[in-house]
């Protein structure tokens, strides 16, 4: 069983070839290169060679892209659970409708512009845009680097054809805004609002957090815990960053006081209490569903007659009053759990310009 060596990026890299007939009678030759070791040639080789005796040999050349996608989405590890599915919907619904039938080898550079044309028609938003291009991008780079493609279609596309990144809409309330929610706001649950305001957290973390997660004695607030969508409760956050402890206010210890004598009180009262250790819960014990969570939102804010911003937006709402009040952004970082700081400086770069014009004006007081 030969196996054939030849240079790639000026290093030995190894391929089997060997020929077959087919049920006709006819010659071919089955192929396959990208190995980096003789060994592992080999090992490739005889597994070819007896999938072919047992009539399940695919040829390479006659996968479709859509098979090869969904079989590399399926053996990619480093892809969190609601990574995984949200992926799967982008190839059931704007991929695979439009390139899945291509082979993969036969994708070309005009094929890419007819899915980023597709998805752009159907009026999705840029960053969905960006995630799916992204997503088809890096597979293919995954087939070229195991050369099962020659050419990689993305290397031809015009750069005025790429999908560019949005900046994500950023809105939030002022200080009056925040002063009349809170004064006209009803809720049994009224600290979710509070800890996404006055302590920047996210909708998952605040979901997720435990009671044994809240130090009263230090007023602090270790983030440790989330609720997502598909998972439920997880151990874990967004990114390694989201793992912070947040130092909060005389007030938000006050209203989570309140907050777990209403919750201790309904335990009492309860004859089925699921006690998952939550500060956000439902009456039962049991986490907040997130099913409808933004029709709830909607009709919580519409009750106030408060200008209506998402729930996400409370986030942006602490991040942008601490900004407004000279709070330096690496404090305002470390506080909503950004994976670094210039996270948090892109995001509110136009807070921050008032920031350096303050910081002017005080160096020119200091050496007048």
């Amino acid at each position: 069983m030969p196996i054939y060596e030849y240079e790639k990026g000026g290093k030995p890299h190894y391929y089997y070839a060997f020929e077959v007939k087919d049920a006709n009678g006819k010659r071919k030759t089955i192929k396959k290169r990208g190995f980096k070791g003789k060994t592992e040639a080999r090992k490739a080789e005889a597994a070819a060679r007896t999938e072919w005796e047992r009539g399940t040999y695919i040829d390479p050349s006659k996968v479709t892209f859509g098979e090869y996608i969904i079989d590399w989405l399926k053996n990619k590890q480093d892809v969190s659970v609601e990574t995984r599915i949200t992926n799967v919907g982008h190839i059931k619904n704007h991929i695979n409708p439009v390139i899945g039938a291509i082979p993969l080898q036969k994708v070309k550079v005009d094929d890419i512009e007819k899915l980023i044309k597709n998805m752009q028609d159907k009026g999705l938003s840029d960053g969905t845009v960006r995630k799916v291009f992204n997503l088809v991008q890096t597979c293919f780079k995954t087939a070229q680097r195991k050369e099962l493609i020659i050419k990689n279609p993305f290397d031809l596309l015009e750069k005025g054809s790429k999908p560019r990144p949005s900046k994500s809409k950023v809105d939030y309330w002022t200080k009056e805004e925040v002063k009349e929610f809170f004064n006209k706001v009803e809720h049994r649950n009224k600290i979710m609002f509070t800890l996404a305001i006055y302590c920047g957290m996210r909708r998952g973390e605040i979901l997720g957090l435990r009671w044994k997660d809240i130090d009263f004695e230090t007023s602090q607030i270790k983030i440790s815990q989330s609720l997502r969508p598909q998972q439920g409760l997880i151990k874990g956050v967004k990114t390694d960053a989201g793992f912070r402890s947040i130092t909060v206010a005389p007030y938000v210890i006050s209203e989570l006081k309140k907050h777990r004598s209403m919750v201790l009180q309904e335990r009492l009262e309860s004859n089925e209490y699921n006690d998952h250790d939550l500060v956000v819960c439902q009456p039962d014990g049991n986490p907040v569903s997130l099913d409808n969570f933004t029709r709830f939102w909607k009709r919580i804010v519409k009750k106030t007659g408060v200008r209506y911003i998402r729930f996400h937006d409370l986030r942006h709402t602490c991040a942008s009053l601490l900004l407004s009040a000279g709070t330096h952004p690496k404090i305002v970082q470390e506080m909503l759990g950004h994976a670094s700081i210039k996270v948090t400086l892109d995001t509110y770069s136009h807070l921050t310009r008032n920031i350096q014009a303050e910081a002017a004006m005080a160096l020119e007081n200091i050496l007048k």
